[in-house]
């Protein structure tokens, strides 16, 4: 494992561990290594729970795989909040397990998330047709008579599903980094509880809302580092800024710090676009 004893190095780790060098290079379907990462949203105001192959963002979609399918699971007792319990959790993966092995091998599918909401759990693949699907339904229902299955399948060959309903947002997407790179530190037995000078960016339409929350974060006690300069490159929102705080890596702090963060750029339709160390003692952030 990489060994972090300076900032500088931290700070390396951090890019490395939330893949920000990631090559986009397109490879084949079969040599694709699934990477799963889960979050939580709201689905029709309910709470759903979302885990996502992230491995196929950028990648999709996949030749010839052009029908969306989903098989809905009816949870048999579900949480208040319409999850599953630690009760009935192994049965479900179990049905998971012998769902992917069926549809993968004998449709053939590619399995890309689950979505848990509502009481109920439904697997979405991506088909290379329809031809054997609604009959490898009722083989799975068959085998586990107890619970209710049902399925839909639509034409999607340009994968938009996945890009906009599966995938997580912005917001979403900082949480999953930041809980990626608490876990990766803290397997490194990095001291999460020390406070650090950290850097936050943000962008704006126009330099008058970037004035203002410039003055709402003085309020919360941030040095502001650079609020004049400007990123073609962010189309819609090119007047950056950038504000240190002092803080730990403990992950309600990371957590709070992002919504925080996002909901004060949301207040001037501006964009919360993360964080990164800073060297200890140095306010001059890359």
């Amino acid at each position: 494992m990489q060994e972090i004893n300076s900032s500088e190095d931290l700070r390396n780790f951090i890019e490395f561990t939330t893949g920000m060098e990631e090559s986009e290079q397109q490879i084949d379907e079969q040599q694709i290594e699934s990477r799963w990462d889960m979050y939580i949203t709201e689905i029709e105001g309910s709470k759903a729970l979302v885990l996502v192959d992230m491995a196929l963002s950028g990648i999709a979609p996949l030749m010839e795989y052009n029908i969306l399918f989903g098989l809905q699971i009816g949870i048999l007792n579900p949480s208040e909040d319409g999850f599953y319990t630690a009760e009935e959790q192994p049965k479900l993966y179990e049905i998971e397990d012998r769902a992917v092995d069926i549809f993968t091998k004998e449709a053939p599918c590619r399995f890309v998330a689950t979505v848990t909401s509502g009481g109920s759990r439904i697997m979405y693949f991506y088909a290379k047709n329809d031809n054997f699907l609604a009959a490898l339904v009722g083989k799975i229902a068959a085998e586990y008579g107890e619970y209710r299955f049902d399925y839909m399948m639509e034409k999607d060959g340009p994968w938009n599903f996945y890009y906009n309903a599966l995938l997580p947002g912005v917001l979403e997407q900082q949480l999953m980094d930041n809980r990626r790179i608490h876990d990766a530190l803290e397997a490194q037995g990095f001291d999460l509880k020390k406070e650090r000078p950290t850097c936050h960016w943000f962008y704006f339409e126009n330099g008058a809302k970037r004035r203002q929350c410039a003055v709402r974060l003085m309020a919360w006690g941030y040095e502001i580092l650079d609020d004049n300069f400007y990123d073609e490159d962010v189309v819609q929102a090119p007047f950056g800024l950038k504000a240190a705080c002092m803080q730990d890596m403990q992950l309600d702090t990371l957590f709070q710090k992002t919504y925080a963060s996002s909901e004060l750029a949301e207040e001037y339709e501006g964009i919360y676009d993360g964080w990164q160390l800073m060297d200890d003692g140095d306010h001059d952030a890359e």
